[in-house]
Protein backbone atom coordinates (compact mmCIF):
# COMPACT_ATOMS: atom_id res chain seq x y z
CA UNK A 1 0.00 0.00 0.00
CA UNK A 2 2.89 2.06 0.57
CA UNK A 3 4.07 1.71 -2.61
CA UNK A 4 1.08 2.86 -3.96
CA UNK A 5 0.79 6.22 -2.26
CA UNK A 6 4.63 7.00 -3.10
CA UNK A 7 3.59 6.44 -6.69
CA UNK A 8 0.11 8.15 -6.10
CA UNK A 9 2.27 11.12 -4.97
CA UNK A 10 4.98 11.34 -7.91
CA UNK A 11 2.07 11.25 -10.34
CA UNK A 12 0.86 14.20 -8.93
CA UNK A 13 4.34 15.94 -8.51
CA UNK A 14 4.52 15.09 -12.55
CA UNK A 15 1.41 16.59 -13.52
CA UNK A 16 2.29 19.48 -11.38
CA UNK A 17 5.78 20.13 -12.96
CA UNK A 18 4.22 19.24 -16.79
CA UNK A 19 1.92 22.15 -16.03
CA UNK A 20 4.50 24.75 -14.58
CA UNK A 21 6.69 23.81 -17.64
CA UNK A 22 3.62 23.70 -20.47
CA UNK A 23 2.98 27.29 -18.70
CA UNK A 24 6.43 28.71 -19.19
CA UNK A 25 6.44 27.30 -22.73
CA UNK A 26 3.60 29.96 -23.57
CA UNK A 27 5.75 32.68 -21.47
CA UNK A 28 7.48 35.38 -24.45
CA UNK A 29 10.33 34.38 -21.98
CA UNK A 30 10.18 30.72 -20.98
CA UNK A 31 13.34 29.79 -20.05
CA UNK A 32 13.89 32.53 -17.70
CA UNK A 33 10.20 32.05 -16.39
CA UNK A 34 9.67 31.12 -12.70
CA UNK A 35 7.64 28.24 -14.28
CA UNK A 36 10.49 26.44 -15.18
CA UNK A 37 11.98 26.58 -11.90
CA UNK A 38 9.02 25.30 -10.22
CA UNK A 39 8.32 22.45 -12.44
CA UNK A 40 12.06 21.42 -12.87
CA UNK A 41 12.00 21.49 -9.39
CA UNK A 42 8.86 19.18 -8.60
CA UNK A 43 10.68 16.79 -10.91
CA UNK A 44 13.59 16.30 -8.82
CA UNK A 45 11.62 15.46 -6.07
CA UNK A 46 9.43 12.66 -8.60
CA UNK A 47 13.64 11.50 -8.56
CA UNK A 48 13.02 10.86 -4.42
CA UNK A 49 10.06 9.01 -4.77
CA UNK A 50 11.32 6.99 -7.65
CA UNK A 51 14.33 5.77 -5.28
CA UNK A 52 12.40 4.92 -2.56
CA UNK A 53 10.04 2.65 -5.02
CA UNK A 54 12.99 1.11 -6.60
CA UNK A 55 13.91 0.20 -3.23
CA UNK A 56 10.75 -2.49 -2.96
CA UNK A 57 8.99 -2.46 -6.28
CA UNK A 58 10.14 -3.87 -9.72
CA UNK A 59 10.55 -0.82 -12.12
CA UNK A 60 8.37 -3.02 -15.33
CA UNK A 61 5.59 -2.70 -12.83
CA UNK A 62 5.86 0.69 -11.14
CA UNK A 63 6.84 2.03 -14.88
CA UNK A 64 3.68 1.09 -16.27
CA UNK A 65 1.82 2.20 -13.74
CA UNK A 66 3.31 5.58 -13.31
CA UNK A 67 3.70 5.99 -17.23
CA UNK A 68 -0.32 5.11 -18.12
CA UNK A 69 -1.38 7.25 -15.08
CA UNK A 70 1.13 10.20 -15.72
CA UNK A 71 -0.30 9.99 -19.78
CA UNK A 72 -3.88 9.86 -18.69
CA UNK A 73 -3.84 12.34 -16.30
CA UNK A 74 -1.61 14.72 -18.60
CA UNK A 75 -4.17 14.31 -21.48
CA UNK A 76 -6.87 15.44 -19.08
CA UNK A 77 -4.89 18.51 -18.08
CA UNK A 78 -4.16 19.01 -21.65
CA UNK A 79 -8.29 19.52 -22.61
CA UNK A 80 -9.26 20.93 -19.46
CA UNK A 81 -6.84 23.51 -18.99
CA UNK A 82 -4.88 24.26 -22.25
CA UNK A 83 -7.58 23.76 -25.10
CA UNK A 84 -6.04 20.75 -26.77
CA UNK A 85 -8.02 18.11 -28.05
CA UNK A 86 -7.31 14.19 -28.96
CA UNK A 87 -7.00 12.71 -32.35
CA UNK A 88 -8.61 8.84 -32.86
CA UNK A 89 -5.17 7.64 -32.80
CA UNK A 90 -4.07 8.95 -30.01
CA UNK A 91 -7.67 7.95 -28.39
CA UNK A 92 -6.48 4.35 -29.34
CA UNK A 93 -3.27 5.04 -27.65
CA UNK A 94 -4.96 5.73 -24.55
CA UNK A 95 -6.64 2.71 -24.60
CA UNK A 96 -2.99 0.68 -24.77
CA UNK A 97 -1.76 2.07 -21.93
CA UNK A 98 -5.12 1.28 -19.78
CA UNK A 99 -4.71 -2.21 -21.08
CA UNK A 100 -1.00 -2.14 -20.35
CA UNK A 101 -2.20 -1.68 -16.57
CA UNK A 102 -4.29 -4.62 -16.44
CA UNK A 103 -1.45 -6.87 -17.99
CA UNK A 104 0.85 -5.76 -15.29
CA UNK A 105 -1.85 -5.71 -12.58
CA UNK A 106 -2.77 -9.16 -13.32
CA UNK A 107 0.45 -10.92 -12.02
CA UNK A 108 0.69 -8.24 -8.90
Amino acid sequence: MRSYLILAGIVVLTILGDYALKYASLRASPHTSPWLFGGAALYALTALGWMWLMQSQSLAQIAVLYSSATILLLTGVGIVFFGETLSTRQVAGLAAALFAVVMMQADA
